[in-house]
């Protein structure tokens, strides 16, 4: 199977849960309410999200940096910045390919080893994976009853599952045994594959980019571009909760729940968390007693505010990787 056959097969199955979770959204939507809600809106609040967002795309470039200098290949500023732009641009587009669009972008304008870049590139996903993990658990501490009533609401049965009896819980834990399964029968198959190769060269990328981690002059500056960064995050998500009337009341301490929802969302592989993000976030609000419909529209604000946000953030990036590209090989 050739590269581009394997590319549309993957971006076809990642479509496919988006479509999968833009229906459970919808399914039961009452589109004059999401209409009436829109109009509600107050979309000064949208906007101070979407700069929070790209405040967020700075501090990322800015962090990059830290972890390239130990390596001795410290990139200008303001490529890795429009790097990350470009990334999560093509995310919104292709789920995981960000991560290569990223790397490639700055190898292209300030000649670092490809390898190197996706080292501290991992080691940054490490660093956030650590991160959500964190606030995970916070949320579960302050928010327990409303986590418990969140995923007893997400895998409740309709009517159609209980006349079948296959409900999402089953699919899910079912569909996960067997690819346990699969991936230990065929274990030994897919260890010969050449991806494993180029796993084993990506690990020493990775060591490499965590030594550079503990090699970082700055320590503070890390941790504070860190802090700065999930910060904007549930800032981001939280300000607009002021633009609609329905939702206007919630607490921090809810806002963060539903942040923590949302961001399960955008973990799931579905084109810039289409569909995923919608229906986790819908579900997040009505736990706290807000309706499917004004719960969708705030979700729609904020996720179409963002994507918005990195659509120009990465028109606006191409021109200068472009332009810094074409000086470097002048």
């Amino acid at each position: 199977m050739n590269r581009s056959l394997k590319n549309i097969i993957k971006y076809l199955l990642f479509s496919g849960i988006g479509a999968l979770f833009l229906y459970l959204a919808f399914r039961q939507t009452e589109w004059s309410e999401m209409q009436k809600a829109f109009q509600q809106a107050d979309y000064k609040y949208v906007i101070i999200s979407m700069i929070m967002g790209f405040s967020a795309f700075i501090s990322r470039g800015m962090r990059w940096n830290l972890l390239l200098e130990p390596l001795g290949k410290k990139a200008n500023t303001w490529n890795a910045i429009h790097a990350v732009s470009i990334g999560y641009f093509a995310n919104a587009a292709v789920p995981r390919a960000g991560e290569v669009m990223r790397c490639t972008s700055l190898r292209s304008t300030d000649e670092i080893p490809l390898e190197r870049l996706f080292g501290t590139v991992v080691l940054e996903r490490v660093i956030d994976a650590f991160m959500l993990l964190s606030l995970i658990a916070l949320t579960v501490i302050l928010q327990f009853s409303n986590f418990v009533d969140f995923f007893a609401e997400a895998f409740a049965q309709s009517p159609a599952e209980a006349n079948t009896g296959i409900s999402p819980k089953f699919l899910i834990i079912g569909s996960f045994l067997l690819l346990l399964l699969i991936a230990f029968l065929l274990r030994r198959k897919i260890q010969a594959l050449p991806f494993f190769s180029r796993i084993r060269d990506l690990w020493q990328g990775f060591k490499e980019g965590f030594a550079s981690l503990a090699k970082v002059e700055n320590k503070w500056a890390f941790v504070g571009h860190t802090l700065f960064i999930w910060a904007n995050y549930f800032f981001m998500i939280y300000v607009v909760l002021f633009a609609l009337p329905a939702t206007a009341e919630i607490g921090m301490a809810n806002g963060l729940f539903v942040m923590i929802a949302g961001g399960m969302g955008m973990v799931v592989p579905s084109p810039g968390g289409i569909g995923s993000y919608h229906y986790l976030v819908m579900l997040a609000l009505s736990v706290l007693g807000v309706s499917q419909a004004d719960g969708l529209s705030f979700a729609t604000l904020v996720h179409g505010g963002q994507f918005l946000m990195t659509i120009i953030a990465g028109l606006i990036a191409m021109p200068f990787i472009y332009r810094a590209r074409k000086k470097l090989k002048s």
